[in-house]
């Protein structure tokens, strides 16, 4: 989405203002003849924005158009200058997408930045050329604004920073609402947050990913890959299946979802079988006697009660097993589930796990011995032998 806007952007802004190299030819310098007046006001700034019409590196075009500002103020090309520096920023920052160089990540970042703090100045009446109709000019604002913000998301989601890259991308999706790339970045990047609370949210920008048609739709082993995402996210957060197909539905009205979304957590779901703890502590022994650890863990003593486990496998015997699905899988960890669809449990093992055996969404039974434990977000680390499929 990102290149294509690009070429989008630039493209518009050739058809309606002439670069500084035509300005120069299509305008006598200084010294031409006196019927043809000279809109520059010396050799200097003729010759200044000659060579930057001849610049082909967008940070060198900036820093000649930077010094033309300073030392031509009030020049009579000060519009045609502006939209100008706005291009040259727009270069800049559309070289940071898809780069992991932190300084041309920056750059980018500033770049892009810089036009969304000025998009007032770069694109005010006074500024926009004879030739370019009112439509015309809205378009080209709308791209640079577009772009800027895409630039922005995709630093900040590159570098993890995922609340702000969740601000950009909405931004994002308010002027291109069929941005399904900008819908999965979103969903993940709510859904790295760890934050269970949004994780309705999460799976509505990644349904709405899957689902929107057209030149921004997602598609081949992109459009694949996400619809595997997308079942095994919400099987793992709401027990089953049902109700996809209708949120599959729902995401068509809108990029964003409404402020009261809500998908019941597998949690609510059981709950609403079962008429209180009790009852749902002798269907599922395994994820109340998982509970009851947690609560001791997570409470003011939580330290002192580690130690008294620390070293011991768990669940009993007259349990069995805990029962999980997997969230994460690395080298010789498993992150599960047990009670979280973000991930409660990191099992780790001595060898390597087989990654074409065990993958994301499978469900597995483990028992081991605890090694450790972080309070916030609640995370308890085991040591395993063997998990059983």
């Amino acid at each position: 989405m990102f290149y294509r806007l690009a070429k989008v952007a630039l493209g518009i802004a050739a058809v309606t203002v002439l670069p500084v190299g035509t300005w120069a030819q299509n305008n006598p310098a200084p010294q031409a003849a006196a019927q043809q007046e000279s809109p520059y006001k010396d050799q200097g700034e003729y010759d200044l924005a000659t060579s930057i019409g001849k610049e082909t590196d967008p940070q060198k075009k900036l820093d000649k158009l930077k010094e033309w500002e300073q030392k031509y103020p009030e020049s009579k090309l000060k519009a045609q200058r502006t939209l100008f520096k706005a291009q040259a920023l727009l270069a800049i920052a559309m070289s940071a997408y898809g780069k992991t160089d932190p300084a041309v990540m920056d750059a980018g970042q500033k770049a892009a930045q810089q036009i969304v703090d000025n998009m007032d100045n770069f694109f005010a009446p006074s500024v926009k050329p004879a030739q370019a109709t009112d439509q015309q000019w809205a378009d080209i604002r709308h791209t640079f604004e577009l772009q800027s913000h895409s630039v922005l998301g995709w630093v900040a989601y590159a570098k993890r920073n995922d609340p702000e890259a969740e601000a950009e991308f909405k931004k994002i999706l308010a002027l291109d609402p069929n941005a399904a790339q900008v819908s999965y970045w979103l969903g993940s990047a709510i859904i790295r947050q760890k934050n269970i609370a949004r994780y309705s949210e999460a799976l509505y920008d990644i349904a709405r990913a899957v689902s929107v048609t057209g030149p921004e739709a997602l598609a081949g082993p992109a459009k694949a890959q996400a619809e595997d995402f997308l079942k095994k996210a919400y099987v793992g957060y709401h027990g089953d299946d049902k109700g996809l197909d209708q949120l599959k539905a729902q995401v068509a009205s809108a990029a964003l979802p409404p402020a009261d979304f809500h998908i019941k957590s597998v949690d609510e779901v059981q709950k609403e079988q079962y008429a209180n703890e009790e009852e749902f502590k002798k269907a599922h022994p395994d994820v109340g006697l998982w509970r009851e650890i947690r609560a001791a863990l997570t409470a003011a003593d939580g330290d002192a009660y580690f130690e008294k486990v620390k070293g011991s496998q768990i669940p009993p015997a007259e349990i069995g097993t805990f029962k999980a699905k997997v969230v994460t899988v690395e080298e010789k960890d498993l992150i599960v589930n047990v009670d979280n669809a973000t991930g409660d449990a990191t099992l780790k093992f001595d060898k390597a796990i087989n990654q074409k055996v065990i993958n994301v969404g499978d469900s597995l039974e483990f028992k081991g011995v605890v090694e450790s434990f972080t309070k916030q977000p609640y995370m308890l680390v085991l040591t395993i032998d063997d998990p059983k499929e």
